[in-house]
């Protein structure tokens, strides 16, 4: 088998992640954000969406595609609405930004909604519904991608027209982890093909099309030929995925102004976010909303499990147990990601971690 990943400390990663991003020109508090939610991705083992895109990240701003002085900016607002435009800054800081403003919202409103547009790659939609989890709100963070970020055939279609469009949401738990969806709305997130072929993996059946429109499990069809990725649901039940793509798209791009799929081509990533956060006490008592939250948890972990399948985990799980065994025995990383990273590294003057 492959030999074991070298291991890195969390706070070791951060600081380096920190750097790199103030070193390229980002605020310091910025830097921190940024780090603080790329390594947190590694952390709850969503390797695709962490440390990784430190390269990428630093590629688009040399090329002018990312402003590391770009200043979200509330452009409207309501009591318990909003519109951010994200002056092309990183989607971590700009989203962050846009649901920090929807949850000091909700606490006065109950509800509260709050679209960000123009603002490049967001990472994990998941981290932003947690934030408000944290705070003992549900919240949905919804995702759209234009330019770049377009990838994903429509169900019944054989051409790239649509993103990969995730949707996040976060239900508080007192007692432990919120649940907490986090999916994207194609068949594989796009990062994981990437990671593939950095492990010289083939992708299972049914996530890809090559250029032609044949079902294929080869990265290199998705990241060389241009071939689609399908819509989550594969070729039989793909209108379930390309429902809820289109749903996120208008939700972003048309209701929250970031504009949609329909916008094609260029080297730019939009991710567009629009975040809702609802606080449970506005519509039951907080004690009962928890009570059934509990119910609700324990009679699906009760489930028999199927051959082999060992315990039945709720949405949220994956996240927490990686997150545990992470935190105490260091973030594993990929022995071509973390070549790349320190090309990047260097390139920036900022000195790499030894691994533990």
């Amino acid at each position: 088998g492959r030999r074991a990943m070298p291991r890195f400390g969390a706070d070791s990663l951060r600081r380096m992640c920190a750097a790199a991003f103030e070193a390229a020109g980002f605020a310091p508090p910025d830097a921190e954000r940024i780090a603080r939610l790329m390594v947190e991705a590694n952390l709850a083992g969503h390797d695709s969406h962490g440390v990784r895109h430190i390269p990428a990240y630093m590629e688009r701003v040399r090329e002018g595609l990312i402003d590391p002085a770009g200043r979200p900016a509330v452009i409207a607002e309501t009591a318990a609405t909003a519109v951010i435009d994200g002056g092309r800054t990183l989607g971590h800081i700009a989203a962050a930004r846009g649901m920090a403003l929807a949850i000091g919202k909700a606490r006065a409103t109950r509800i509260a909604a709050v679209a960000v547009r123009n603002s490049e790659h967001a990472g994990r939609i998941g981290a932003y519904p947690e934030m408000a989890a944290a705070e003992g709100f549900a919240a949905l963070t919804f995702c759209n991608a234009q330019g770049r970020g377009i990838s994903i055939a429509p169900h019944g279609g054989a051409e790239r027209r649509m993103g990969a469009n995730p949707i996040a949401a976060a239900f508080p738990d007192p007692g432990g982890d919120p649940v907490l969806l986090d999916i994207s709305t194609s068949q594989i997130a796009m990062n994981k093909i990437r990671q593939a072929r950095d492990r010289g993996a083939a992708l299972p059946e049914g996530a890809l099309l090559d250029e032609d429109g044949t079902p294929t499990t080869d990265p290199a069809a998705f990241l060389d030929r241009a071939g689609p990725a399908l819509p989550l649901g594969g070729l039989l039940f793909g209108h379930k995925g390309f429902g809820l793509a289109v749903a996120a798209d208008l939700l972003c791009g048309a209701i929250g102004g970031s504009g949609t799929a329909a916008n094609a081509g260029g080297a730019a990533l939009d991710n567009g976010t629009f975040h809702i956060v609802i606080d449970p006490a506005a519509f039951a008592p907080r004690e009962a909303y928890e009570a059934e939250l509990r119910k609700l948890a324990a009679r699906l972990r009760a489930s028999r499990p199927l051959p082999g399948a060992g315990a039945v985990r709720l949405p949220g799980d994956f996240e927490a147990e990686n997150r545990a065994e992470r935190n105490a025995c260091g973030v594993p990383i990929d022995d071509a990601v973390w070549a790349n990273i320190r090309a990047a590294l260097a390139r920036l003057n900022v000195p790499a971690p030894e691994p533990l």
